[in-house]
């Protein structure tokens, strides 16, 4: 019987799985739920960094070894949804990402407001569709099935094939940041440095449309406000700079270790007992077998 039960396990999790991993982040944020019950959602302008860390499964190759097929001997296998990082990682990232699945949940359930912007949209425009959507067939997007508006227009932009000389969408957005005449941009640009610039924009972007916060998981940035946080006009900005485990502890969320997720809504195999080496998100071609 023994020999059978990770089995039957697995059976019953693919089975059940998914209501039980929604309730569990459904009671997570219980607290929050009845502190701000009577209260309008918060306005959240979330950082493509976050977006990038909640793709918190992915599609491996599963191992199965060696078998012949004729007179030839070939690899076998099987596809398979993992989590990307260990169960007992200690980084802050990952820290960060166990406040996502409840700050996802009060947004699906309009108790939180997601907003992007224009120039958030354009920054995911010249970057891999992969990076915050998921390279692979079984990925798990956290923020999967959230709606997430944006705040503003999508600047203009010329677009074309390579042979008429257009500059790239990258450099468009530098030369137009650089033309802006915004007093309050100019001033958090001066501040923060050029690296920074289109974090920059991003702050004003949350300040001017009176967003509760700029969600951000970018710590370089947060190290450097921190180290400008007297200082204008950092001080006087109303719009906080938070990271999930910031927003979640504020909100009065728990934890959710996104491994207990890796069953929600799948009709294929899923292995919760693997994750990738490295505890980070793999580029397809880096994708090794398991």
């Amino acid at each position: 019987m023994q020999n059978y039960l990770p089995a039957l396990v697995r059976m019953a999790l693919s089975r059940y799985g998914s209501r039980m991993a929604r309730a569990f982040v459904s009671a997570s944020t219980l607290v929050a739920q009845a502190r701000f019950s009577r209260k309008p959602p918060l306005r959240v302008l979330v950082d493509n960094t976050v977006l990038f860390h909640a793709i918190s499964h992915e599609t491996a190759w599963i191992s199965t070894g060696k078998a012949n097929w004729g007179v030839h001997e070939i690899d076998t296998g099987y596809s398979a949804r993992i989590p990307v990082r260990a169960p007992n990682d200690e980084s802050r990232e990952y820290r960060n990402i166990q406040y996502l699945p409840g700050i996802a949940h009060l947004a699906r359930i309009g108790k939180l407001s997601l907003m992007s912007s224009g120039e958030l949209w354009i920054e995911r425009f010249y970057q891999p569709a992969g990076r915050f959507d998921g390279y692979g067939y079984f990925d798990l997007d956290l923020f999967d099935d959230v709606e997430i508006p944006l705040i503003d227009e999508v600047p203009d932009m010329q677009i074309g094939p390579s042979c008429w000389g257009l500059p790239s969408v990258e450099k468009m957005r530098e030369e137009r940041l650089k033309k802006s005449t915004d007093p309050l941009f100019q001033s958090l640009a001066s501040q923060l440095g050029p690296k920074n610039s289109q974090d920059a924009w991003h702050i004003r972007t949350a300040e001017v449309n009176e967003m509760f916060c700029f969600l951000t998981m970018d710590f370089k940035l947060l190290k450097t406000l921190q180290a400008q946080s007297n200082t204008e006009p950092v001080q006087s900005l109303n719009t906080r700079i938070l990271t999930p485990e910031q927003l979640g502890k504020y909100l009065g969320l728990a934890p959710v270790n996104p491994a207990l997720l890796s069953f929600d809504r799948v009709s294929f195999p899923t292995r919760p007992d693997l994750h990738w080496p490295d505890s980070k998100r793999q580029k397809p071609k880096r994708r090794a077998e398991r």
